[in-house]
């Protein structure tokens, strides 16, 4: 009877040995399988530098300062009226906006609007006049933004007449009407 329970309990010995020695395996392949993917994901959906060379460039059109030099000579020279249509040939302006978070006009609740807008422009050279009425341009949006609520801009129909409504808005501001669209690349209703 006591070998059987010498026995036994060298079975429990070497099961438990061979439960630890498992469990030293697998927890660093799942934190290593984990790190991996956890790494991934952030490069993937987080990172803000998320496509580096092929996002700039589809951002800029694929044109970059040699575009606009490009386009300031061919102003200078009298551009408009001898070679046709000069913006068959260079990609449109853009300019982007600095994210905007305001609260929606919600009875239901409050309700957040987080937008991020880029302007398509006439002409690169207005860049420095959007930037130079920056503050103006901002507090006329968030003013815009915040006095809508859901069921306004909640359809794609609202989203198109929010994108007019925020060209107007913008080119009320500036000198000549110089902006030509807005387009969201950040929409998001909480």
């Amino acid at each position: 009877m006591s070998d059987e329970k010498e026995e036994s309990k060298e079975e429990g010995k070497e099961s438990k040995k061979k439960k630890s020695k498992l469990i030293l395996i697998i927890i660093p392949v799942a934190v290593i399988i984990l790190g991996g993917g956890g790494f991934f994901a952030y490069k993937t959906f987080l990172s803000p530098s998320g496509g580096g060379e092929e996002q700039a460039a589809a951002e800029s059109g694929g044109h970059g300062k040699k575009a606009e030099k490009k386009h300031s000579k061919k102003k200078e020279e009298g551009g408009h009226g001898e070679g046709g249509d000069e913006s068959s040939d260079e990609g449109p302006a853009f300019f982007d906006l600095a994210p905007f978070v305001v609260n929606l006009q919600d009875n239901i609740g409050t309700r957040y609007l987080k937008l991020t807008v880029k302007l398509e422009l006439d002409d690169p050279e207005v860049e420095s006049e959007l930037k130079g009425q920056l503050p103006k341009v901002r507090d006329a949006l968030i003013i815009l933004l915040s006095s809508k609520n859901y069921s306004e801009i909640g359809t794609v129909e609202g989203k198109y007449r929010l994108r007019d409504e925020i060209v107007k808005r913008i080119n009320r501001l500036l000198r000549e009407t110089s902006v030509r669209g807005a387009y969201f690349t950040d929409f998001v209703i909480q």
